[in-house]
């Protein structure tokens, strides 16, 4: 008669029957499988012992009212695409929960403002070439006046310039306008004055170390230099007239502040400076007797390290210039600011000019090869007080955007050390470029991209798709070219990735530089490939005796049933081991089916098969 062996008794010298441990070395010499380290036999038989992967991907239904992406059958290719993009350019992940539609990362030399499609912006041509650093504007009646060393000189045509005869012998530090009055301040302190219906200069304001010049509801605001950098003045002296050492509206006690912008409010008039590095944003307001403004108070504090070098008003809205980039600013009942996010633009931002919906705004060194200035759409919030913005406007090389003006209904800047420059009359610039945000189809897992699509109105010039995958650097995936073609699909790669992002660069045509392509739509379909757990369904045998080549072991099987049990009850990631094999696995159902019965001691011992589904971790 074979031995009786049970949970206690060692296997002819070798592992005991049961270690208590997460594993036993009984699988696989002697027994096919463990469940937490419990050996166990297989009731093959029932045709219940089984292996499978969960399903890739579940079905969904889309209960929208118009079909959309979300209709697409999600077993085929999931499509991420953009049809516009008016919502601008900083979005660096495109399709997080917080994703903007119409917003993508970054842009250059494109037109991204007109709902449904992009297309090449114009070129830029040298309006007027100076090697001066202090190239400023302002605008009277229908001429632009511009400064350069110590000459003020204007043009209605960009062909005719005349010069201002009488200047002072001294450098131009700013320039304003009233829409037909001109003053500029001089480096000596001076203020000179001349109007859109004479070309000579004349004294304005002296005895006062006169800096930046503003007008402001119907105001011409000063803030002074040298020693007299802590005073603002609000000059009230008749146009034509002169005056001399007039009082300062405002002296601020820190003897480092500075003062560097004035703007018009809805109700205020807001003066900005800084002192080391803390920035603080000023409001006044006309006295009711119309003579004088109140004394400042503050009305907005920045951030430590943001030091603000600019300040503008436009429709009732505050733009402040720093350092680094933008601020965008309402105001409350009481006039104070409501400050939005930073808008980082990496480097000083010095002008603001409003046309329309859009505030241009100076974006020195946009990149290693250009220059230039940014568009902000005030029409468009993507967050409160963050209109849409993205590059504009661009002129290669290199220099500081000193300021940005209206004339003609057109944004002009000046660069320092190069000149003036506005937009080509007709030319598109040759080549413009957009990076998308990256794109991970809505999940973290593995997938592939096998399609890249493109949609155009008739193409004139080409568009080249540029892909980077998980960060890395951006290779071709493929051209549109063909002239007239109104869509283009390319094949991506066949490597497994995370996320994507992709880049659109456009180049106009080769035989007429005033046209270039517009595309309306892209498109990337991918295959999700996430990591699948494995399905087992094992049918234990439970009997209270079982012969396992030729020997006899003995099973309590209630206490058997009552450990699987319990891994449903109180849930935990445990060993199940398949002949060589072993998986971290969870324990999803334990079913069990009683084939015999007997009745001893006062109760009933049964015996059946245990089928437990466990599902694999990963």
């Amino acid at each position: 008669m074979a031995a009786l062996i049970d949970f206690t008794t060692a296997f002819n010298g070798d592992a005991a029957f049961y270690t208590g441990t997460g594993s036993t070395q009984l699988v696989p010499f002697v027994f096919p499988v463990a469940v937490n380290g419990r050996p166990y036999m297989l009731d093959t038989k029932s045709g219940q012992f089984q292996r499978q992967y969960d399903v890739r991907v579940r079905d969904s239904v889309d209960q929208s009212t118009e079909p959309g992406e979300a209709a697409i059958n999600p077993q085929g290719l999931w499509r991420r695409s953009q049809t516009s993009w008016h919502y601008g350019a900083g979005q660096e992940y495109a399709d997080t929960a917080d994703a903007e539609a119409y917003r993508f990362n970054s842009s250059k030399g494109l037109d991204v403002w007109t709902r449904g499609q992009i297309s090449l912006l114009r070129d830029t041509t040298l309006a007027y070439a100076s090697s001066n650093t202090n190239l400023y504007m302002a605008t009277a009646n229908s001429k632009i006046y511009g400064t350069e060393g110590q000459n003020v000189r204007y043009t209605s045509d960009w062909s005719t310039f005349t010069t201002v005869t009488g200047t002072a012998a001294s450098n131009i530090y700013s320039i304003a306008s009233d829409g037909y009055n001109v003053f500029y301040s001089y480096a000596n302190g001076d203020i000179d004055q001349t109007n859109a219906g004479i070309s000579t200069s004349s004294a304005y304001i002296t005895g006062i170390e006169a800096g930046l010049l503003r007008y402001v509801k119907g105001r011409l605001m000063v803030a002074g230099q040298g020693v007299d950098k802590r005073k603002i003045w609000n000059i009230t002296t008749t146009p034509g007239s002169t005056a001399n050492n007039p009082g300062a509206l405002f002296t601020h006690p820190n003897t480092d502040f500075s003062w560097v912008g004035f703007a018009a409010g809805q109700n205020h008039i807001y003066c900005a400076g800084y002192a080391g590095n803390k920035s603080i944003i000023y409001k006044t307001v006309i006295k009711a007797d119309g003579t004088a403004l109140d004394i400042p108070t503050v009305a907005a504090e920045l951030p430590f390290g943001e030091i603000v070098t600019s300040l503008d008003g436009y429709l009732g809205y505050v733009l402040i210039g720093l350092e680094n980039g933008i601020r965008f600013c309402s105001s409350d009942s009481d006039g104070n600011l409501v400050v939005g996010p930073l808008i980082v633009t990496g480097s000083s931002v010095r002008s603001f000019a409003g046309i329309g919906q859009y505030v241009y705004f100076g974006w020195t060194n946009y990149d290693s090869t250009s220059t230039g200035i940014g568009r902000l759409d005030i029409s468009r919030q993507v967050a409160t007080n963050q209109p849409a913005y993205a590059s504009d406007l661009m002129a290669t090389g290199q220099g500081a955007v000193l300021d940005v003006h209206e004339f003609d209904g057109e944004p002009v800047f000046t660069v320092s050390g190069i000149g003036a420059y506005r937009p080509h009359d007709t030319n598109l610039v040759s080549s413009g470029t957009l990076e998308t945000g990256i794109f991970r189809w809505g999940i973290g897992d593995a997938k592939f991209v096998p399609k890249w699509d493109i949609r155009t109105e008739p193409l004139n010039g080409t568009i080249t798709l540029d892909i980077a995958n998980d960060s890395g650097s951006y290779e071709n995936v493929g051209i549109q070219s063909t002239q007239g073609s109104l869509d283009s699909t390319f094949d991506g790669f066949e490597t497994k990735v995370y996320e994507a992002q992709a880049k659109f660069t456009f180049t106009r045509s080769s035989t007429d530089s005033t046209v270039g392509p517009v595309m309306t739509r892209w498109m990337g379909r991918a295959y999700a490939s996430p990591l699948r757990s494995q399905i087992f369904s094992v049918p234990l045998l439970l009997h209270h005796k079982i012969n396992v080549k030729g020997r006899e072991y003995f099973f309590d099987v209630d206490e058997e049933l009552t450990r699987l049990r319990d891994l449903i009850e109180n849930p935990r990631i445990i060993s199940y081991q398949e002949n060589v094999n072993t998986y971290s696995v969870i324990v999803e159902d334990v079913r069990w089916t009683p084939v015999d019965s007997a009745y001893s001691h006062n109760e009933w011992d049964w015996d059946g098969t245990c089928v437990v589904v466990m599902r694999s971790v990963r």
